[in-house]
């Protein structure tokens, strides 16, 4: 029953939306009536509880372990934890796509609740959009990747998936399903797993509103800065959940994927990668729009282009585009939403350039010094866009064209991108440590190098320490005093705000910079997350140009030397079954330094016989300190004899600052997104906004 639900709300929320979309449209272009408008509002809002419904149901379907339902048969199996069972939800195809279906109907309704009567005018075209876009999705989950559909046995025997019973057919045997069920991919049964999904997907759907405000105002004609202001706090945070999807999807290849690292230049990681980076440099040349009035033309193609990027993200993660883990099977979704991405794309780019013609998205300003911040900002888009070509050529043109035109396939490993991306990385780190001293309209290179004068000096002297600790190498020297400018120019800016408070009104250190973060919070909240972008290039940098690595077989009791470590051998524990019915093979290890003992590792490899397709999974031991990781891997035991093993170690210097530079990021984020009023103020004028408008 619960899967007759699910489908039914499913297809009430489709229905919703094409009404939703039409009321809008005709009630604003041709009616003029208010109530219609109106209640395209409110179909807005019906799709959303429609979606909760469907989603519930099927979510309910797979906690209860309802296996006649062909999806938590394909995804779940009796002996999986619970935990899982939630997490399953979006552990295939058929139900990400419902999950990202509800994300969209989620977004949509909030976006439309909180800018209704502020932004009436954008409104009805914003519905359409947003509606357009969740029309697709929603119809691929009704009538390609149903998740609703059951099992039933025909009258001849056959069984096939069906969401209604078929004339003369009955339900499986419950009980038999379940001791057939699939289970969930192996390497979906990991903690990042529970939240990597979901940031991500948060990400990509977040986007869609900048998006449909940017095409709103090219339909509706009002390109003024409203646009801007509706859809900059919306764009962070899309962006913040995108950051994060990203940063936990490298903590979980660092865990079970056995790279060593925590980003191998995968295709689908490097599709996740392409919108973070049109994103970011929307972000920054928002701000010239914002401020000068310029560079019209150039931000509705990025934040067009950012959107652009996450349907081909989506495209090639789900149509069989690319081969990789991270992927989902060739399904028949494919062409779809190709189509669905070019035309998109294509009605975009003509409305930008029709309006530009008519002379609408003429610039305010001329840029008039290369020294200003206009300038540096239109640098930093180039470089951004610069990675974006780049990673993507690697990813994606080199291949596809190679097999269109060539008919090879010329596929660019690591080695490309490890060449070609960090030049631009340093740039845009040195761009970021410039920027912020630079002045709007007119600024000079004298001005620039005074306000620099205290940051290169701390630059230099954190430089002086390293080449005194040992430190010779001088690409890494190049490197890290590229990334230790922009965090110092960040911390010295923020100082010298945070003295100026002091000295204004007599307030301690922490109430000045409490101050700052009230009264200019985008511009403080912008430098906590340049120093923790800063954080994470140092461990970047130390953890890819100083990683050490060996492979070696032990018998029981030999021990590997590496970087200041021995690490000993002390036995394998094969065969050991867990709860979810996972076979494990482990190894015991000792780790020493200095011939002390310092941690006792258990590299082991997880065996899924239940489970069709992919069906081992590599967990690594790693002791962690602030100075490096020593990581080690299980390779293999058997081949060799019962008493021998292989490991893989590595030692990733700094690696850690990845992960805790991360949290600086997010904190900033959260603090460069927050509303100068307070938060029950805001909450309260919204409120009362809608009620009015209601």
């Amino acid at each position: 029953m619960l899967a007759e639900i699910g489908f039914i709300a499913c297809l009430f929320a489709f229905l919703a939306a094409i009404y939703a979309i039409i009321a809008s449209i005709y009630g604003e272009r041709f009616a003029r009536s208010e109530a219609m408008v109106t209640s395209g509002r409110n179909a807005v809002y019906l799709t959303f509880v429609m979606m909760l419904v469907s989603l519930f149901c099927l979510q309910a379907a797979l906690v209860t372990e309802e296996y006649q339902t062909s999806y938590v048969w394909s995804v779940s199996s009796p002996d999986m934890p619970t935990i899982y069972r939630w997490t399953a939800l979006w552990g295939s195809q058929a139900g990400s796509l419902l999950f990202w279906s509800f994300l969209l109907s989620a977004f949509a309704a909030a976006a439309t609740f909180t800018n209704w009567r502020p932004h009436r005018r954008l409104m009805p075209y914003a519905i359409a959009y947003m509606m357009a876009t969740f029309i697709f999705f929603v119809g691929l989950s009704l009538f390609i990747e149903n998740p609703f559909e059951r099992w039933w046995v025909l009258p001849s025997g056959e069984v096939i998936a069906a969401t209604f019973m078929p004339a003369g057919a009955v339900a499986p045997s419950a009980r038999q399903l379940a001791e057939t069920a699939n289970g969930l991919n192996p390497l979906l049964r990991h903690f990042g797993m529970v939240i990597h999904p979901p940031m991500l997907y948060l990400g990509f759907v977040g986007f869609l509103i900048p998006f449909a405000f940017a095409m709103a105002a090219l339909a509706s004609g009002d390109l003024s800065s409203n646009w801007i202001k509706v859809s900059r706090r919306w764009t962070l945070i899309a962006w913040l959940f995108l950051s994060l999807g990203l940063i936990l999807g490298g903590r979980w290849a660092y865990d079970v994927l056995g790279w060593g690292g925590y980003w191998g230049w995968d295709p689908v990681e490097n599709a996740a990668f392409l919108p973070w980076l049109i994103g970011t440099a929307y972000l920054h040349s928002v701000m010239i729009q914002e401020k000068r009035g310029m560079l019209k033309t150039w931000n509705m193609f990025l934040v067009i282009g950012t959107f652009s990027a996450v349907i081909f993200a989506t495209f090639a993660t789900r149509s069989g585009l690319v081969d990789s883990v991270h992927s989902f099977a060739r399904s028949e979704i494919g062409f779809p939403m190709f189509t669905f991405w070019f035309l998109l794309t294509l009605i975009s780019v003509w409305l930008i350039l029709w309006r530009r013609s008519r002379g609408e998205l003429r610039d305010e300003h001329r840029l008039t010094s290369i020294f200003s911040r206009e300038a540096l900002f239109v640098l930093n888009n180039f470089v951004f866009v610069a990675l974006f070509v780049a990673v993507f050529w690697g990813s994606f043109g080199a291949p596809i064209v190679s097999e269109l035109f060539l008919n090879t396939n010329i596929t660019l490993g690591a080695e490309y991108f490890t060449r070609v991306t960090p030049p631009l990385f340093l740039l845009l780190f040195f761009l970021m440590g410039v920027a912020p001293v630079s002045a709007w309209g007119v600024s000079s290179l004298r001005h620039m190098g005074s306000a620099l004068l205290i940051p290169v000096a701390l630059t230099a002297a954190s430089l002086a320490i390293f080449v005194l600790t040992g430190m010779t190498e001088s690409t890494a020297l190049l490197a890290y005093g590229v990334v230790l400018f922009a965090g110092w120019v960040a911390l010295y800016e923020t100082y010298r705000g945070m003295r100026a408070r002091q000295q204004a009104h007599q307030e301690t250190a922490l109430q000045a910079f409490g101050g700052l973060l009230t009264r200019n919070p985008r511009r403080y909240g912008g430098y906590m997350i340049h120093l923790g972008i800063t954080v994470i290039g140092i461990g970047v940098i130390g953890s890819t140009l100083f990683q050490q690595e060996t492979q070696q077989t032990l018998a029981v009791g030999e021990s590997i030397a590496i970087g200041g470590y021995e690490m000993r051998y002390d036995g394998l524990l094969d065969n050991q079954i867990s709860e979810d019915g996972r076979v494990m093979d482990i190894a015991e290890l000792t780790l020493l330094r200095d011939g002390a003992e310092i941690a006792h590792l258990r590299p082991r490899q997880d065996f899924f016989p239940q489970t069709e397709g992919m069906n081992t999974m590599t967990i690594a031991g790693a002791h962690s300190t602030l100075e490096n990781d020593f990581y080690v891997l299980l390779v293999s035991w058997e081949a060799i004899s019962s008493n021998s093993a292989t490991f893989k170690v590595y030692i990733n210097p700094l690696i850690n600052l990845i992960w805790w530079g991360s949290f600086v990021l997010i904190l900033g984020t959260v603090l460069a997104g927050y509303p100068r009023e307070t938060a029950p103020q805001r909450v309260r004028e919204t409120l009362r906004l809608a009620y009015e408008g209601a």
